[in-house]
């Protein structure tokens, strides 16, 4: 397979990278770092590494461009470039610094897809794989820049499994779990004043302990690349917890894409079991509809 990827010069980016050169793919990596970058494609002649700034459209836009001379076509797309950006009580923190954040983790994602979507198009089998995280389902307090990106990934995924299903191009995003990497140290430079004290000794002990092992969201974008993640689309899979691995979620893949599982979803009443938060609420919804009568 010919793969572009972005955020390839460390963490999971790396580690996916060396994993699927490993396997005789060949690869485009980019990230901001250029030192990084070679780093990693060093001893790999099927990585080709490429400095370039997701957040500039006009360096995505070239890149695009060389890819574009190099190969013919691109069978997928790995974003994975992201920032974790300002950590402390949202309202005490720069609007400009934010902004940042979104515009890397989620406009940046967005400018890889529009810029290199003419190269996975003309692949038999094009696959676009984003990476959620942190904040994605649930709140992450003192992360609000890191955590509304990452929830915008999720859903920019869902749009976009609809909107390029007629192409072929299957869309889904990974959710990696607490990987042990640098991204981390953010957290722990900022100590438990900005980042909560509950987080910060939790990342403390996790870096320390490596909770996920890295192979982990690895083995689950290889599963995603893969011929055995058949038709699934426009979902995220949780790495380390959702049973993506096992055949009996293989045999229902059809299922899955028709049913709410892996999407982010509002809870309704309809979806609560029976308890008496839901009898009272079920019965103020119909009090009000009939007082509107």
């Amino acid at each position: 397979m010919h793969i572009v990827l972005t955020g390839g010069g460390s963490g999971i980016g790396a580690a996916i990278a060396h994993a699927l050169a490993d396997e005789g793919h060949q690869l485009a990596i980019i990230g901001r770092r250029g030192e990084k970058l070679q780093q990693v494609a060093n001893s790999y002649p099927n990585i080709w590494c490429h400095p370039c700034d997701v957040a500039d459209e006009h360096q995505v836009r070239a890149f695009a461009a060389l890819v574009g001379q190099r190969w013919e076509a691109a069978d997928a797309l790995i974003n994975c470039a992201a920032i974790i950006g300002p950590i402390g009580k949202t309202t005490e923190l720069e609007v400009a610094d934010l902004l940042q954040v979104l515009d890397i983790n989620i406009c940046g994602a967005l400018r890889m897809i529009k810029y290199t979507l003419p190269l996975l198009l003309k692949a038999q089998s094009p696959r676009i794989i984003n990476f959620a995280g942190g904040g994605a389902f649930g709140s992450f307090p003192n992360y609000t820049a890191y955590a509304a990106s990452k929830a915008a990934i999720v859903r920019v995924t869902e749009n976009l499994a609809i909107e390029l299903a007629d192409n072929g191009v299957r869309v889904n995003a990974v959710a990696p779990g607490f990987i042990a990497t640098e991204i981390h140290d953010a957290t722990l430079k900022a100590g438990p004043e900005k980042a909560g004290r509950e987080y910060y000794e939790r990342s403390l002990s996790s870096v320390r302990q490596e909770l996920v092992p890295i192979e982990v969201p690895v083995a689950c974008v290889r599963f995603l690349l893969s011929e055995r993640s058949g038709s699934l689309t426009g979902k995220t899979l949780s790495a380390s917890f959702d049973p993506w691995n096992t055949d009996t979620f293989l045999e229902r893949i059809p299922a899955i894409n028709e049913s709410d599982l892996y999407t982010q979803r509002r809870i309704n009443l309809v979806n609560l079991p029976e308890n008496p938060l839901k009898t009272a609420l079920v019965a103020a919804s119909a009090s009000r509809s009939r007082g509107s009568e």
